[in-house]
């Protein structure tokens, strides 16, 4: 008779080799993992980083819970402007041995240290953003309204976010200088290329929008660039001139007629020479006089009259300076009825 032994069951290879692992297991080698998932729909872009802070027994059988933390980043367009919102906070997710929620549906592992790098900027935005919204002390308020008196131009949103990477910016306003124009040229490039690689092509949208923000702002630094220059052309002028002027009064007949002429000016009599009052502001004003249409100042000397006589202290107490500068645009009247005047001299430079 044959030599037949007992029967054994079946079995294949694989069933020796494969392993079940339960997903608590996979949640239990999950703690400390950071997660990364992106989601992109029309008009609205969302980064979600998921972290595993701890794994632990529930109270019913089986059960287990699960400790994350999350930080999420938002991206909307409205009305043709990119807004960004964000957030971080932590929660329990409650779980039984059946579940089918596996780590890896939270998006692919990414490092610690770029979730702890995005979690203390928004946390450090958050701060600042709150610290600025207690203030509710008028005392405390940062604000100072008082007029920019510095070449600047004025930017919408959209215009001060191509050029946010330039020292020159404050808010929304653009300094101008000599180094400002091609920081900003600069600072342009580096947010299209920018936005070309984070894709911010499928919003077509914001990228119409953009396109107007780029081509509008390069218009304005373009007019700026051409008035600065228009003003520094000037001021190339206005120095030559004043050079010109200089050697002008240095030429021997000058001052003989200058003098002359004031003298002629100062006894009420036509000449060359005007005299007026001159008021900058409150701290510098004075007599001045007018030479070939070129303004001096003049400082007193003492009280003269015009028959050469000489004028009593008595009397030059009772007059004031002001009083001969009665005549339009405050310019010099003369010699009282007295016949007694100012006697002025230019000043020395």
């Amino acid at each position: 008779m044959p030599n037949i032994g007992p029967m054994k069951s079946a079995h294949s290879p694989e069933s020796e080799s494969a392993v079940e692992v339960s997903a608590r297991q996979l949640w239990d080698a999950a703690v400390g993992r950071v997660f990364k998932l992106a989601h992109k729909n029309y008009g609205v872009r969302t980064l979600t980083y998921t972290q595993v802070k701890a794994v632990r027994d529930a109270k019913a059988p089986g059960a287990f819970e699960i400790e994350v933390f999350f930080a999420e980043i938002t991206g909307r367009t409205l009305i043709g402007k990119r807004m960004f919102s964000n957030i971080c906070k932590e929660g329990v997710l409650q779980e039984d041995a059946a579940t089918e929620l596996q780590p890896e549906s939270f998006g692919t592992e990414c490092s610690l240290a770029e979730f702890e790098k995005v979690t203390s900027a928004i946390l450090t935005y958050t701060h600042g953003s709150l610290d600025r919204a207690m203030q509710a002390d008028s005392e405390q308020r940062t604000e100072i309204n008082v007029p920019v008196d510095l070449g600047h131009l004025t930017l919408t949103e959209m215009e001060a976010s191509l050029v946010r990477n330039s020292p020159f910016l404050a808010k929304n306003l653009y300094f101008l200088t000599a180094n400002s124009i091609p920081a900003a040229e600069t600072a342009i490039q580096q947010e299209l290329k920018r936005a070309l690689r984070g894709g911010d092509d499928g919003d077509a949208a914001y990228v119409a929008q953009k396109n107007e923000a780029v081509a509008s702002l390069q218009a304005k630094l373009q007019s700026a660039t051409q008035e600065m220059e228009a003003l520094r052309i000037l001021a190339s002028v206005e120095a030559q001139q004043h050079d010109h002027q200089v050697l002008e009064r240095r030429r021997p007949g000058f001052a003989t007629l200058q003098i002359d002429s004031l003298a002629l000016a100062l006894l009420g009599r036509p000449g060359a020479t005007t005299v007026r009052w001159m008021s900058a502001n409150p701290s510098e004003e004075g007599p001045v006089y007018c030479l070939s249409g070129q303004y001096a100042p003049l400082e007193f000397v003492r009280w003269a009259h015009i028959t050469g006589r000489t004028v009593t202290d008595m009397e030059g107490a009772s007059r004031k300076l002001t009083d001969y500068f009665k005549g339009m645009n405050q310019s010099y009247t003369g010699p009282d009825r007295g016949g007694i005047y100012p006697l002025l001299k230019a000043v020395t430079e």
